[in-house]
């Protein structure tokens, strides 16, 4: 059961990417993550509208920072997916685990694994070569653009500083009301920024194919409530580290259906930048688990 469920999130994980990189095309960013929020909140709430009841007004301020940040993840990676190519996007979030643990060292006072910093050097390294090939190529459809990346960049920024903050709140309230907070924020902020978005005459709304609203639904159902459950899922029955194994499956669909759908190109530079970044993220956040699984076996 467990591993049917692991493979069915890697896929629903992996197809993510280009569902929203599809959808783009047709819906105006800031509208489209607002769209996105509002009815993934509208479809959680009858599932914990009577955990709402019990919340406290106190402690709403503990989840507005983290949901913000949600938020900020949600645009961010909206604004930079157009921009750069969807294997590019998915490769910037593989290192979350090592980003986080990085974060947590500097404010939590977690101690950092020397495996950890061994892997953070790798990890630098081939995000160095992307990097330089980003700039320097003209290759978009394997890089992508210098500004989608950093668009992608401060997403990840915002999902790491959320995972810590998470931890956190995790004990105040149950993983489905953190969730729905997570799609209720978003919308709310969203929804306040679409007035500027109007103002400044940057969202233009033309009617989307059958095709494209079928590929929102896509991304509310799939990527955004069943992905999320799944996740959850994941992580009460089986542990966290079996759950975080779930990002290296769904870089791979996300990067063939890359390649299929959008015409995507896996160049020699990009896969050796690439193959740093899988590297020293496995030395940071596996290479020690499965050590200590051989040698208890043993």
């Amino acid at each position: 059961m467990s591993l049917l469920v692991f493979l069915f999130t890697s896929i629903i994980g992996g197809a993510g990417s280009p569902l929203i990189k599809f959808t783009l095309n047709y819906f105006p960013t800031v509208i489209f993550v607002a769209l996105r929020a509002f009815f993934s909140a509208l479809i959680i709430l009858p599932f914990i509208y009577r955990e709402l009841i019990k919340i406290k007004p106190k402690q709403i301020q503990y989840l507005i920072f983290a949901n913000a940040l949600f938020a900020g993840n949600w645009l961010f990676f909206a604004l930079g997916i157009q921009k750069t190519s969807v294997i590019m996007g998915q490769i910037i979030y593989l290192p979350t685990a090592l980003i986080v643990a990085i974060i947590a060292y500097f404010f939590l006072n977690e101690k950092l694994a020397k495996e950890q910093i061994y892997g953070l050097v790798i990890t630098i390294l081939g995000f160095a070569i992307l990097t330089y090939g980003s700039v320097r190529s003209q290759d978009t459809l394997s890089f992508g653009t210098p500004v989608g990346n950093l668009l992608v960049v401060a997403g990840l920024l915002c999902w790491s500083l959320y995972t810590v903050i998470s931890r956190k709140i995790s004990n105040l309230y149950k993983p489905q009301l953190i969730t729905f907070f997570n799609f209720a924020i978003t919308a709310m902020i969203t929804f306040l920024i679409l007035p500027f978005e109007l103002k400044n005459g940057a969202i233009k709304i033309s009617s989307a194919p059958a095709l494209a609203i079928f590929g929102f639904l896509g991304v509310v159902t799939l990527s955004s409530i069943l992905f999320f459950f799944l996740y959850q899922w994941l992580i009460k029955n089986t542990s966290a580290f079996i759950s975080s194994l779930v990002l290296y499956p769904v870089t791979l669909f996300a990067s063939l259906a890359g390649v299929i759908l959008f015409d995507e190109r896996l160049t020699l530079s990009f896969a050796f930048g690439s193959m740093f970044v899988l590297i020293g993220v496995f030395l940071a956040t596996s290479y020690q688990y499965i050590k200590n699984n051989l040698q208890h076996e043993n």
